[in-house]
């Protein structure tokens, strides 16, 4: 359920070296609802240059705020969340503290006022200095062979977290409630007893449809339709029970 009043996010791309990049990254932002960008120390020309990738997001490029330091573009925020490819080799390191991209979504959403989500530059990321300055870090798990994304890609997982946590985007397919489920099973239960078919073999029969809707992520309309189907079998079936 999308609230009424989400939180702020403002994304802060720290030292942008590749135009580019930024216009990468106000696409993604407007993939998910999101508008605020500031640029810190970013290369020249930023928003000219950067408007090819941007496409439609042109706009929020075009609106973007340059700073000259990570202390402006944070002025105003009551939250700064920094990210880094860097992850933990320990679980009881107490300087940093490293979230999920799905805890920072739920984390988010669940704040009020300002949040900045601060991403470093494509080289080398944010220097230690910047990190100290972050309340804490967000880090997204990937294969230790090459651990490293691109900022835009590291922005569309965090953004969607974000948006999806604070219902600000939502899916268009409803899932079964579970007392469809229970309908389905009931309901095909009944049917089976009306048929021949010995009771070791309907219970195996119900186990397996059990097991398949558990898995299957069956949507509210299917559910509705199986559901119906099973009440046309049921009664047009003739008693036929042991």
């Amino acid at each position: 359920m999308r609230k009424s009043n989400p939180p702020a996010l403002r994304v802060v791309f720290v030292g942008c070296e590749t135009p580019e990049n930024a216009g990468f990254l106000a696409r993604a932002m407007k993939n998910f609802g999101f508008h605020s960008l500031y640029l810190v120390t970013p290369c020249d020309q930023v928003r000219e240059r950067g408007a090819k990738t941007a496409m439609h997001a042109n706009d929020l490029l075009s609106r973007s705020v340059i700073s000259e330091d990570i202390e402006t573009a944070l002025q105003g925020c009551n939250l700064a969340v920094g990210t880094s490819s860097i992850r933990p080799s320990s679980s009881r390191g107490v300087l940093r503290t490293y979230f999920t991209p799905r805890e920072f979504g739920k984390a988010w959403a669940s704040t009020t006022g300002t949040t900045a989500l601060v991403f470093g530059r494509e080289g080398s990321g944010l220097s230690n200095r910047e990190l100290d300055m972050c309340d804490y870090l967000v880090n997204i798990p990937t294969s230790r062979r090459y651990s490293s994304l691109n900022i835009s890609h590291a922005a569309t997982i965090l953004l969607y977290e974000a948006a999806n946590s604070a219902g600000i985007v939502r899916g268009g397919r409803k899932l079964a409630t579970p007392n469809q489920r229970v309908l389905i099973l009931r309901t095909l239960k009944a049917a089976l007893e009306k048929t021949a078919m010995p009771r070791h073999r309907r219970l195996i029969a119900e186990r397996a449809v059990r097991n398949l809707l558990g898995r299957s992520g069956v949507s509210k309309r299917e559910a509705g339709i199986l559901l119906g189907t099973l009440r046309r079998l049921y009664l047009n079936l003739p008693d036929r029970s042991d």
